[in-house]
């Protein structure tokens, strides 16, 4: 055990022992021979004892006796004896905290733990509030090394008594020995305030202070325990080390030969005056103190590393080691200090083992750059640097700052290509190599900065390379490169084009143009540099992006077979391309027309990797087809914020300008669905923007705009036609447009045209009827509707078109006909109602017409027609005071359709009219 807690054991457990039984005494014996046992620690209280045990005193006076006696015996210096009479009284009062306690501190002076421990457990169970028995237990379980468990038992006694200045002494020994010294030093303290001044709390504060390094507080700290218990020598040592420490050697040599004076036997004495005869240089006298202070103590770590620090001043490096190597190999360390002791010494051991450094000037050219190139070597980054500093040529300088970039983390890297360009500016590879730099720190997203400066620089190589087609090559598909980042496919294709010319047989150069083709919306040129690359000799392996461009290339030019065939191909090989070969077999699946499997395919790979925008797109447009618009807006959203306007993202995930525009006119689908109208319209934009010679986004435009009455409807169905001038949805939507802006002719013309497809819409029979209606075709109006009515028996609107051509004919019966049998199918049809009315009053029968107005104007969306209807038929018979009832409930009503104001504007005249007519004199 280490000499601060073994010394003090005694000094803390020794404590004055108390005696609190009564001395209630028979009446035989004399109360002065019991004085005398009870309170008499010589021989003569003893003799008094044994006379009072000799006769025959009861169980309370025999056990007070023992009591006694084995106080007097201890006080005698006979803690054997003073355990057996502590053990006969607690044969009488086996309940009696205070004599475990009394006996646990002799046995703990006679060298019996186990006997102590146990003793002092029982004391604690006997009276668990008396913070004393706390103390007592958890001092010795600080002594056998259970922190956790003295800690425990010194708190508990502290929750019973708040103020006991012992405990909280020992816990600040506990804080000691576990390393807290802070908390020492505060617990010190604590205890100080309730009057516990022992030397021992000196010498724990004052090592403390120590190893928190304020040597100066140590010192003092120890000089003031002095000054209470000068012949502490702990206190001086103390001292000694903290002088060592200040570099004070005469001082602490001072205080280090009182100490081994006084304690010839104390290996620390003989370590400490080593270390301060160490620091004075006498080596052969610290060499004498170091062997000393080891044969004393053997554990004493500070010994031992005196003596290594001994042995590596006389220049016996190995000797040192192989000490500190012992030192730290040892496991008996348990206390705070010896620990880090130990890891100390470990640490110095492995310093010793710690190769030897290189200098990277020792190092020839071929060596620096060997190790420049080498991602691991610790010396990278020296040996690039030196290579920097050795540049004979401006040149050769750009080239090592080259090589020092490419060792440099990414973000790093652009500095030295700087440096590089200005100091050889007419050297292309040193502008090319910033010129990658620059696309190198691009983050990916809309930020096109670095690409813009990266294009700078490759276009300055281009245009400065001359005659050497070398440098311009690089240039050339450096600047290609950077064009596709920026997206500007064009101007890559461009450039491409012109290496592919420079040297047809480079397959590189084809493969890089297959992809600006792609993404420039030319899929079929793409495709033919892909086959012309497969019949090449294979120079370099073709890469998993291009056999993508490939499947791409022939989804797009409608090769759907063959690109399920390369597809297949690739999953029979096992090529590790599963994500991006899962999202292009669901796009093939959605461009055949099966939705719903292209969306279970596409959720499969998307959930296998959740950032496949590739797959994500495919959901989205299958889910757009099947009608699911929230998820197919919200996919399709997802995909064209964060991939389809950033070229970069694009490229990696083959959105290209037919497929992007795709996205776009699929969620424009969608929203309209959603009725989110003028979103929907700046998506059909977009589409049309990026493939314009697509008809489908101008026809959903076109259909929106009709929807809004706008006449740019018109222009779009125009361009739809124009691109697909057969399609038979676009004519049957350019019928409905030409309807509704007043061009029946052209409305009949696409109508017939869309007709004559193989599936028509079902109403566009009806639609030619009402055109050919505006025409004054009345029997080709009558015979569209009689043939709509052939398919649909009661479509109530072929019948209400049919009674228009019947009355367009003159044949006011059957038209009424009709509008009685559409009445049967809607009987609370407002048109059909006014209709029925109308064609009553045109075959003269007013009270007929008037009931029927009569029952329309019981209709909101007939009331106002119907009214001023009623106002005319009664004006007509002279019922004026009816008909101005008639007129006046019209002009109540609100407007519905932008007709109403004409009729209200009709009414009124007619009222006005008549209310003139009936002022006339009669």
């Amino acid at each position: 055990m280490p000499s601060l807690l073994s010394r003090m054991a005694f000094l803390v457990l020794a404590l004055p022992m108390l005696s609190v039984l009564g001395s209630q005494m028979a009446q035989a014996q004399r109360a002065g021979t019991v004085s005398l046992c009870k309170d008499d620690r010589t021989d003569k209280g003893l003799a008094a004892c044994n006379a009072i045990l000799k006769g025959r005193p009861d169980r309370k006076v025999k056990a007070m006796a023992h009591l006694a006696r084995g106080h007097t015996q201890l006080a005698l210096g006979r803690p054997a004896e003073a355990e057996k009479d502590y053990t006969e009284a607690l044969a009488i009062a086996p309940k009696f905290a205070a004599l475990y306690r009394d006996r646990g501190r002799v046995r703990f002076t006679l060298g019996n733990r186990d006997g102590a421990m146990a003793d002092f457990t029982a004391a604690i169970e006997n009276d668990p509030f008396d913070p004393d028995n706390h103390a007592n237990r958890g001092y010795l379980r600080l002594l056998q090394y259970d922190f956790a468990g003295a800690g425990e038992d010194l708190r508990k006694g502290l929750f019973w008594h708040k103020q006991h200045p012992r405990s909280d002494y020992l816990l600040g020994l506990l804080a000691y020995a576990t390393g807290r010294y802070t908390d020492a030093v505060a617990h010190i303290d604590k205890a100080r305030e309730g009057s516990f001044r022992t030397s021992e709390t000196f010498i724990t504060r004052a090592r403390s202070l120590y190893y928190l390094g304020t040597f100066e507080a140590a010192a003092k700290e120890a000089t003031e325990g002095l000054a209470a218990f000068p012949k502490q020598v702990d206190l001086i040592e103390i001292r000694a080390r903290a002088r060592l420490a200040r570099r004070e050697l005469s001082e602490a040599l001072a205080d280090a030969e009182i100490v081994a004076e006084a304690q010839p036997r104390f290996g620390r004495a003989y370590a400490t005056r080593g270390a301060v005869k160490l620091a004075m240089k006498d080596i052969a006298a610290a060499t004498a103190d170091a062997d000393k202070a080891i044969e004393l103590d053997p554990g004493l770590f500070d010994a031992h590393e005196l003596k290594a620090d001994i042995l590596l001043a006389s220049g016996d490096q190995p000797g040192a080691r192989a000490v500190l190597a012992r030192s730290a190999a040892r496991g008996d360390a348990k206390m705070a200090y010896d620990i880090a002791s130990k890891e100390r010494h470990a640490a110095r051991v492995a310093e010793f083992d710690r190769p030897k450094p290189i200098l990277v000037a020792d190092l020839d050219e071929a060596e620096l750059k060997k190790r420049c190139v080498t991602r691991d070597d610790p010396l990278r980054m020296q040996s690039c640097d030196r290579l920097v500093e050795t540049a004979a040529t401006p040149q050769d300088k750009a080239d090592r700052l080259i090589l020092r970039a490419e060792a440099r983390p990414f973000a790093d890297r652009l500095g030295d290509f700087e440096l590089a360009v200005a100091a050889a500016p007419d050297y292309l590879p040193a502008t090319l190599a910033r010129a990658y730099a620059h696309m190198a720190d691009y983050r990916y997203d809309r930020d096109f900065t670095p690409f813009d400066r990266a294009w700078a620089d490759a276009d300055s190589a281009v245009r400065r390379s001359g005659a050497d087609k070398k440098i311009w090559a690089q240039a050339m598909i450096a600047r290609a490169a950077i064009s596709q980042g920026r997206g500007g496919y064009d101007a890559a294709v461009a450039d491409l084009t012109a290496l592919v010319a420079h040297d047809p047989s480079e397959g590189y150069y084809r493969d890089e143009r297959a992809g600006a083709l792609l993404m420039a919306g030319r899929p079929a040129q793409a495709l033919e540099d892909l086959r012309e690359r497969a019949r090449l000799p294979a120079d370099i392996l073709t890469g998993p992006r291009d056999e993508e461009d490939l499947v791409v290339a022939l989804i797009e030019t409608g090769a759907l077979d063959e690109a399920m065939a390369v597809l297949d191909a690739w999953k029979k090989s096992g090529t590790p391309r599963s994500h991006s070969e899962a999202a292009l077999r669901a796009r093939v699946v959605l461009m055949r027309g099966d939705a719903a499997a292209a969306r279970e395919l596409a959720a499969a790979a998307f959930k296998t990797s959740p950032f496949s925008f590739a797959a994500q797109a495919v959901r989205g447009l299958a889910a757009a087809r099947l009608g699911d618009a929230h998820e197919a807006e919200s996919d399709l959203t997802k995909v064209i914020d964060d991939a389809a306007g950033i070229p970069f993202r694009a490229r990696s995930f083959a959105l290209t300008p037919v497929y992007a525009a795709d996205l776009f006119l699929w969620r424009g689908i969608a929203r309209v669905q959603l009725n989110r109208v003028n979103a929907a319209r700046a998506d059909f934009a977009e589409a049309i923007k990026r493939s314009p010679d697509r008809a489908r986004a101008y026809a959903e435009r076109a259909a929106l705009n009709l929807r809004s009455d706008n006449p740019a409807a018109l222009t779009d169905i125009a361009m739809a036609l124009r691109i697909e001038p057969s399609e038979p949805r676009w004519q049957a939507l350019a019928a409905r447009i030409n309807l509704a802006t007043g061009d029946p002719a052209a409305a009949e013309r696409f109508a017939t045209a869309a007709l004559a497809a193989p599936s028509p819409d079902a109403d566009l029979l009806l639609l030619r009827a009402k055109a050919r209606l505006g025409l004054g075709r009345f029997s080709d109006a009558a015979e569209d509707a009689t043939a709509r009515l052939a398919a649909a028996p009661g479509d109530a609107e072929a019948f209400l078109l049919r009674s228009d051509a019947r009355l367009g004919q003159g044949d006011a019966k059957a038209a009424l006909a009709d509008v009685e049998t559409a009445l049967g199918t809607r009987a609370g049809d407002p048109r059909l109602l006014l209709a029925r009315a109308e064609l009553k009053a045109k075959l003269g029968d007013v009270p007929g017409a008037i009931g029927a107005f009569e029952a329309a104007a019981a209709r909101s969306e007939a009331s106002l027609q119907a009214n001023k209807r009623l106002g005319d038929l009664y004006a007509g018979i002279a019922s004026d005071q009816l008909a101005l009832g008639y007129y006046a409930k019209a002009l109540e009503q609100p407007t519905r359709a932008s007709s109403d104001e004409a009729t209200r504007d009709a009414a009124r005249t007619a009222r006005d009219a008549l209310i003139r007519r009936m002022a006339k004199p009669k």
